[in-house]
């Protein structure tokens, strides 16, 4: 199935836009603890898919644990320019980045400063999106086939609605980035059939229409 990708104007002004703050407010690159009293360290909070700073995001910092306990625990708030910063000899080993339901990001045990989340100085917050995807069985002729759908976020094992020759429901993607979709097939006794993967690309908060025939 091919979907249709439309550019929106403005998107490549406000690329360009945020690359250019970014560049005026970049934090240096992160130093080691332990580090020389008096130094900070930085971290920045920007949109993963276009890079554009958070505002106002809560952004959860732990010290070095001893048995698994946290030593001490600060919450900072980013600024205008996504940006944070604290002193070096706070010795954080931890940190975590929420910025409320228009993300997935949600706090939990947290990430280290060494996680995939963070690229110098930088941790970039997944922007939520949706697909309504309809499952039409076009030639009926198993009815023991049983089709269900995946995201990273959610799963159809349970429909929101009928459509003619099957359902649909919402699953959750990260908005604005290449996302896979998979679509499963089983026998009513669960044994596994096969798999088709989806590509997908959602614009941050919209919601695409996706109509899979099977």
């Amino acid at each position: 199935m091919k979907n249709k990708h439309v550019i929106r104007p403005g998107v490549a002004a406000i690329g360009i836009l945020a690359a250019t703050i970014l560049g005026m407010h970049a934090c240096g690159k992160r130093e080691e603890w332990p580090c020389d009293e008096g130094s900070v360290k930085c971290l920045r909070v920007v949109e993963q898919s276009s890079g554009i700073p958070v505002q106002n995001a809560m952004v959860y910092l732990t010290s070095k644990t001893v048995n698994s306990i946290p030593e001490a625990g600060y919450n900072l708030k980013t600024d205008l320019y996504g940006k944070v910063e604290w002193p070096c000899d706070w010795a954080i080993t931890d940190v975590c980045v929420e910025a409320g339901d228009t993300y997935w990001d949600v706090c939990g045990s947290g990430y280290t400063l060494q996680d995939d989340f963070l690229s110098d100085g930088y941790y970039e917050l997944r922007p939520k999106a949706w697909v309504k995807i309809h499952l039409v069985d076009t030639l009926p002729l198993n009815p023991e086939l049983r089709v269900v759908a995946f995201s990273d976020f959610n799963d159809t094992y349970e429909a929101e609605g009928a459509v003619p020759g099957g359902y649909f429901a919402h699953l959750g993607v990260i908005g604005g980035v290449n996302a896979i979709l998979r679509v499963k097939r089983f026998t009513n006794g669960d044994d596994f059939v096969s798999t088709n993967l989806l590509d997908v690309l959602v614009h941050p908060g919209d919601t695409l229409d996706l109509i899979f025939r099977y």
